[in-house]
């Protein structure tokens, strides 16, 4: 295999093993294992496992950033309010982080971790800003941009706990239950203009 191939496949098999086994579990022996390498080829491609639980973050982080942008221009829809818009933008989101059980759990677990606030916390932050960026001009001067979407992604991942552990089912009630928490939260710092205006 190439390195590349070899480092994607522990990616993937660290993925699964925190996912199925916990943080404490996920050592580079259980890791190695799950992916059927030898565990000294861990640390030919990375130089630590938290280093390498930390690729495995920014992947889930890149391949939802990329989503969100393909997806934005649905706030640019013709013949919705502002709100109807954000729902159909929540909903399509929501399903893309449940679609795939052992990334969503994974991502849980890993993003609550020491370990993601020591190694992976500042890029995970520089891969939301180009979008954050962009998502401001919607809001009020003054809104404390990092901090409102640190809230939507919280309360995301905290309502995907509760889907993931069984505690909600995954239905149409808690996707609209989920997104009004969040619009609660959100649309006291949207612009009043952007409230009102209905696209022709």
């Amino acid at each position: 295999m190439e390195q590349q191939n070899i480092k994607q496949a522990f990616i993937d098999s660290a993925v699964r093993v925190v996912a199925r086994d916990g943080m404490e579990k996920a050592t580079t022996k259980a890791i190695a294992a799950e992916a059927k390498l030898n565990e000294a080829y861990i640390y030919k491609c990375f130089p630590s496992k938290d280093e390498l639980l930390s690729a495995a973050l920014h992947m889930e982080d890149v391949n939802f950033a990329n989503f969100l942008q393909k997806t934005l221009p649905i706030m640019h829809m013709p013949g919705f309010s502002w709100k109807e818009r954000a729902y159909i933008l929540w909903k399509k989101s929501w399903e893309f982080v449940l679609r795939k059980p052992a990334d969503c759990i994974f991502y849980i677990r890993y993003y609550y971790s020491a370990s993601c606030r020591a190694y992976a916390y500042d890029v995970h932050l520089a891969c939301y800003k180009p979008l954050i960026e962009k998502a401001a001009k919607t809001f009020r001067p003054g809104t404390n941009m990092d901090m409102l979407i640190h809230q939507i992604f919280s309360t995301m991942l905290f309502f995907a706990s509760r889907v993931m552990n069984g505690e909600m089912e995954n239905s149409e009630e808690t996707t609209t239950w989920a997104f009004e928490q969040i619009y609660s939260f959100v649309v006291p710092n949207v612009r009043a203009e952007v409230l009102e205006e209905e696209d022709k």
